[in-house]
């Protein structure tokens, strides 16, 4: 790619080069619009925006020395994926000098962060999604876009179309003069009346006394009415509530029209200042003095853009819709209106578009959406070599050679520890864990498993680059106590790579069959006491305290080598718990007293003994699990220890009957929410400036992990596990101000469990595999 370079958009410096570039490439285009500065920032993920809240974004730059020439995004929008059921990515922002082999290079930076994710079908542009600025104009360069409508050189077709994208949909601007607004009026009149009489509809401008409220409904509407609308998602309350404060100082009450019926809105029309040439004035810059510049005087703007007009499912085809566009006509004419922009329109949307036809409208602006199958282009092109992405801790070239090498020098060490680092060095929701922490898990000397079990690490790296790991392990314990013969692995990540995924399985089943073991079980570090399960649900939630992150693809690499599924084990979460906690209190004191079981908290100033009886109660009740090994005494002092420094007594509870302990929870609070921004480190350059922020962040963790729940067998179907969890999240709620609550893991079979905490009200929300495969298969 002679001098080309392309990296991801990491620094302070290259999001604002990212977001500089259209400056540069539109130079002396009377046409273009410069974006508002704020709302781009927020819209490509560099300020907050909720869109990113569930969803996720990528930005990439294209370089040739120290010049930028190009920048894309890729997105990840779980919610059309969830909606559509498919594994859809989207690309946006795509700006770039005209030359193919610059966009090739952007496309294929994008492509290559969505194939890491086994995603395989593209589509764009959205900026960043149908709900904002979208499609790529193709028809209509010889006129400024209207106020939140997008614009672009006439060479971007051929860029894309050149790399192999097709049309997928084309959106519509439709343009009208005011002298067509006396004759919808007049030619609707009749039409209008007999709807409004027929369902007693009632018209009425957005409410100013309530305006933010009232926006919101609009929006709520909005989201309503668009439901079989062709790749529409629904914004969440968030993005409502947060689109809602934009429009605030936007939308003119006058140009609104909302359809009530029986005190209910069923429909929302709203058209907007064009407030674009103002826009231009101020190069996009809201502050100091932008904003008074672009809101002062609104009744001088003469353009508007009728963005929406919408009505629910229910009361659709009523004539409803009309109704809208028939009360804003006289608005429109008190206010001078000479031009409105009816935009977007799909060209599916044979319904609006017969409308705007006959009531004299013309399409002025012709909007595409693109779409390509990576799969399917391979399949009839051969697969493009990946490209190494600058600034990216995650490098791959699939031509380099691979090497699987066992771990067995400090140096090796490290780079097996930070091999994360780099797989996720894009995923918002993986939480680095703290380095110190593996090593000690990683000892032999400091860890109390290798006094009966033994383990080995390897790496895998192309061109001298660590780009996967894995760990097996050996438990003779296990196999004496279960009567089988096998081995684990564990502690699995790995590049979107099938050989490399396979290299690092095939050299832990061979350690295990040199030590004699037929079967492989994983991931499993060490024994299922330990984090262990692939996560193949749940991937839009960052993981609680000694729980697992994933890749979605990690499941179709461990299947490509002959792993089968064996065992799923579930993590629940608990809601706000007021209404849960109020409703089965009774029921709890009830059960109580009848069973004579007293719960308790964890007496600190007996510490020893209170371990014991947890032991006691912990390798009683779990004998008939799956999976389950007993901890040694070594292994339950270690974790108690740890579990010390971070639970507090109160939230370790337990069940006793006639002083008899039969039961007990362990709670902790999700240290994972203070461990994310330290990067994997408590002290930098010495200091202990991360071990600081940790415990001041430690103060306002707002979540939990109900983290063990154990009732022995005989004293089952009680209510004892119900009065545990009910205590927890009562206590977890008033006095700590948690939010939420994870209980994790329980088996899939363990239908005692799992019924238990579905009735008290926890939501299952995320899935870890267990895979089995025969060793020599």
């Amino acid at each position: 790619m002679s001098d080309l370079t392309i990296r991801r958009v990491t620094t302070r410096r290259e999001r604002k080069q990212f977001l500089d570039l259209p400056w540069k490439l539109y130079k002396g285009d009377p046409n273009w619009i410069p974006p508002l500065r704020i709302n781009q920032k927020e819209l490509t993920g560099f300020a907050h925006h909720p869109f990113y809240d569930r969803n996720r974004i990528q930005t990439f730059l294209a370089c040739r020395g120290k010049e930028v020439c190009g920048r894309i995004a890729g997105i990840l929008n779980f919610g059309h994926n969830l909606r559509y059921e498919e594994r859809r990515g989207f690309f946006g922002f795509f700006e770039c000098v005209d030359d193919q082999q610059v966009a090739d290079g952007l496309f294929d930076a994008v492509r290559q962060w969505f194939a890491d994710q086994d995603v395989h079908l593209l589509r764009g542009p959205t900026n960043p999604s149908q709900n904002h600025e979208l499609g790529l104009l193709i028809d209509g360069f010889d006129t400024p876009p209207f106020f939140m409508m997008t614009y672009n050189h006439p060479y971007y077709q051929r860029l894309i179309e050149g790399y192999g994208f097709s049309k997928t949909q084309d959106l519509y601007a439709y343009w009208g003069h005011a002298d067509i607004l006396p004759k919808i009026s007049e030619k609707l009149g009749p039409i209008i009346d007999q709807i409004i009489e027929r369902y007693d509809v009632k018209l009425r401008s957005l409410d100013t006394s309530n305006f933010l409220e009232d926006v919101e409904r609009f929006l709520s509407v909005y989201n309503r009415s668009l439901d079989r609308t062709w790749g529409f998602v629904p914004m969440s309350q968030a993005e409502i509530h947060h689109v809602a404060k934009g429009l605030r100082y936007l939308i003119v009450p006058e140009l609104t029209v909302a359809a009530e019926i029986d005190g209910k809105m069923v429909g929302a029309t709203f058209g907007m200042p064009d407030y674009n040439p103002r826009i231009k004035h101020i190069d996009g810059r809201l502050f100091p003095f932008g904003f008074l510049h672009m809101l002062r005087k609104k009744h001088l703007m003469k353009k508007i853009r009728l963005i929406s007009t919408n009505v629910i499912p229910e009361y659709q085809r009523t004539g409803v819709g009309l109704t809208l566009l028939s009360g804003l006509v006289p608005r429109a004419l008190e206010w001078e209106l000479e031009e409105a922009e009816f935009s977007w329109v799909l060209e599916s949307n044979s319904l609006s578009r017969g409308s705007l036809e006959k009531g004299g409208a013309e399409i002025t602006k012709t909007y595409r959406l693109f779409d390509l199958d990576c799969k399917q282009a391979e399949e009839e092109s051969g697969p493009r070599r990946e490209i190494a992405v600058a600034g990216c801790r995650a490098i791959r070239k699939v031509d380099d050679p691979l090497e699987i090498r066992r771990v067995r020098t400090p140096a090796e060490l490290n780079q097996f520890i930070k091999v994360p680092w780099k797989i996720y060095a894009d995923d918002p929701h993986w939480v680095p864990p703290l380095i110190m922490d593996v090593k000690e898990f990683l000892d032999p000397k400091k860890h109390p498993f290798h006094k009966h079990g033994a383990a080995a690490q390897f790496i895998a790296t192309r061109g001298g680059v660590p780009l996967g790991r894995i760990m097996a392990s050996d438990d003779p314990l296990y196999n004496e106590q279960h009567e089988e013969n096998l081995g684990c692995f564990g502690m699995f990540e790995c590049i979107n790579d099938r050989p490399m995924a396979a290299g690092l399985l095939d050299a832990a089943s061979e350690w295990l069959a040199n030590r004699g073991r037929t079967r492989i079980r994983g991931p499993v570090d060490y024994s299922t006491n330990y984090p262990c399960g692939l996560l193949v649900e749940g991937f839009d939630s960052p993981p609680r305290i000694m729980m697992n992150h994933g890749r979605p693809y990690y499941a179709d690499l461990l299947e490509s080598w002959g792993l089968s599924k064996v065992k799923d084990l579930y993590s629940w979460w608990f809601e706000d718990s007021k209404d849960m906690v109020s409703r089965w209190s009774s029921r709890a004191e009830r059960l109580a007293k009848r069973g004579n079981i007293t719960i308790r908290p964890f007496r600190k100033n007996d510490f020893d003994a209170e371990v014991a009886r947890c032991r006691e109660i912990y390798n009683s009740s779990m004998q008939q699990q799956w999976g389950f090994v007993n901890l040694t005494d070594a292994e339950f002092e270690y974790l108690s220890k740890r579990l010390a420094q971070m639970a507090d007594v109160n939230l370790v509870l337990l069940a006793e009957f006639k002083d008899r302990p039969v039961g007990f929870a362990i709670t902790v609070p999700d240290s994972n929410e203070a461990i994310k921004p330290l990067d994997g480190r408590l002290t930098n350059y010495g200091m202990p400036i991360n071990l600081i922020r940790f415990l001041h962040r430690s103060k306002r963790v707002t979540t939990a992990r109900l983290l063990v729940l154990n009732v022995v067998e005989e004293y089952r179907r009680r209510g004892i596990a119900e009065m545990l969890i009910l205590r927890t999240l009562d206590y977890g709620k008033n006095t700590f101000g948690f939010t939420g609550a994870e209980l994790g893991w329980t088996a899939d079979n363990n239908d005692v469990i799992n019924k238990t905490v579905e009735t008290v009200g926890s939501q299952r929300y995320k899935t870890y595999r267990i895979y089995e495969k025969p060793l020599g298969d």
